[in-house]
């Protein structure tokens, strides 16, 4: 049996990260003879998983009691563990096990956090990691950055860590933007989360100079309950399932991600892949991922303004590139068979 534990991921880039392996895991007809065995989040839809029914599958609690009994459970039935959601198994085992590991907070203590609740489950997930890593496990990361952020926070030897970054983009397909040019448009797919850097971005679109532009839009998806900021400009779209966002991406000239910390960047392949241009923040992880149409500094509140007010120039054109390779068939090989 291969156990992939998908415990603490159920909504956000987990999720995608989760639906991207389910979706590459049905075209491998191996998997019809193998047993695999998902270990789900309680806080998961299944209703918002396609596929998930083609294999077997327990919803748990996310805590590390029910977790290690889970384990306990079918420990004997195990060949090899895949655990995408950061932190190793429960409890030492002698199996295979690879950890994919892709919450850059975990390494960065002095980052902000939502909340005091928010920083004191990823405390204990700091710690976990630090009792229950073993030498023999292997590591998964998305980018060179974080392998080294990995191996000098948790003292993970290079060799036991790969560069596996993988997406599944589909079905999302370019469209040649044909927007009029005295209309702009742009899209910020973003959470509550501090590290976001929300506030900071929509005060600097506030106070942005447009002139020229009769129409000009920031789309954002979150409900905007808690941001202080009402603008016949913004539109808070709510959470959206995935059909919605690619018809936002559709509607985008520029996707923004302005966030302190990303350890991959999801809308950025996403809006490149659907034909939006992307203005991205400076931080080293999302360098390696695309070739940007513009850059700033996320701390530098001018700096963010002269990104808006740069894009909504006419006479600049820079279109945005996609330099991250997919290494989605190359995981799939990894969890069928050692590479």
């Amino acid at each position: 049996m291969i156990l992939i534990d998908a415990t603490y991921i159920h909504s956000h880039g987990g999720a995608s990260i989760l639906q991207a392996l389910i979706n590459e895991l049905q075209k491998v007809e191996l998997y019809n003879k193998k047993k695999v065995y998902f270990l789900l989040d309680h806080r998961l839809d299944l209703n918002q998983l396609n596929g998930i029914d083609s294999f077997k599958i327990k919803k748990i609690k996310a805590t590390h009691f029910t977790r290690r009994k889970a384990y306990l459970v079918i420990l004997n039935k195990i060949e090899k563990v895949i655990c995408l959601s950061n932190v190793p198994p429960p409890i030492r085992i002698n199996k295979t096990v690879y950890i994919y590991f892709h919450n850059l907070l975990l390494l960065k203590r002095k980052m902000i956090f939502s909340s005091f609740w928010h920083f004191f489950t990823s405390l204990i997930k700091f710690s976990y990691i630090r009792f229950y890593n073993s030498n023999r496990y292997k590591w998964i990361v998305q980018t060179v950055y974080m392998k080294k952020e990995l191996g000098n926070k948790f003292r993970v030897s290079s060799s036991m860590i790969k560069i596996l970054p993988f997406y599944d983009v589909e079905d999302i397909h370019f469209q040649q933007k044909d927007f009029k040019s005295n209309q702009l448009s742009f899209l910020c797919v973003t959470s509550n989360s501090k590290h976001k850097n929300l506030k900071k971005v929509i005060k600097s679109f506030l106070k942005s100079d447009f002139t020229g532009k009769e129409k000009v839009t920031l789309l954002i998806t979150i409900n905007g309950n808690n941001i202080n900021y009402e603008n016949k400009n913004i539109r808070y779209l709510g959470y959206l399932n995935r059909y919605d966002t690619i018809k936002a991406y559709s509607q985008s000239q520029y996707v923004i991600l302005p966030s302190l910390a990303e350890s991959f960047g999801l809308p950025i392949i996403e809006g490149i892949k659907s034909g939006s241009n992307v203005l991205i923040s400076n931080i080293k992880s999302l360098k390696e991922i695309c070739k940007p149409s513009i850059v700033f500094d996320p701390l530098d509140e001018k700096d963010i303004i002269k990104a808006f007010e740069t894009a909504s120039d006419m006479s600049y054109q820079q279109n945005s590139m996609i330099t991250i390779k997919n290494e989605i068939n190359t995981f799939i090989k990894l969890i069928i068979n050692d590479v």
